[in-house]
């Protein structure tokens, strides 16, 4: 059976030494059987903080997991 597919957006800020930064993911994806909302959390985590890796250990403002159908 296939699993549905979501749309996954996440917000993630920052203070650094030159003041606040922030980034937003915001991707489809198709869990794997099994996979848990915060397996999805920290998967979107790992993505942003790899292409913005001064944003580790910044506080999360959203996070939005929906089937991504209308």
């Amino acid at each position: 059976m296939q699993q549905d597919t979501y749309h996954c957006v996440l917000t993630i800020q920052r203070t650094t030494n030159n003041g606040t930064a922030s980034a937003t993911f915001s991707d489809t994806l198709t869990p794997t059987p099994g996979m848990t909302r915060a397996d999805v959390f920290n998967l979107a985590i790992t993505h942003l903080t790899q292409r913005r890796p001064d944003l580790t250990g910044g506080t999360v403002l959203l996070f939005s997991l929906d089937k991504n159908q209308l």
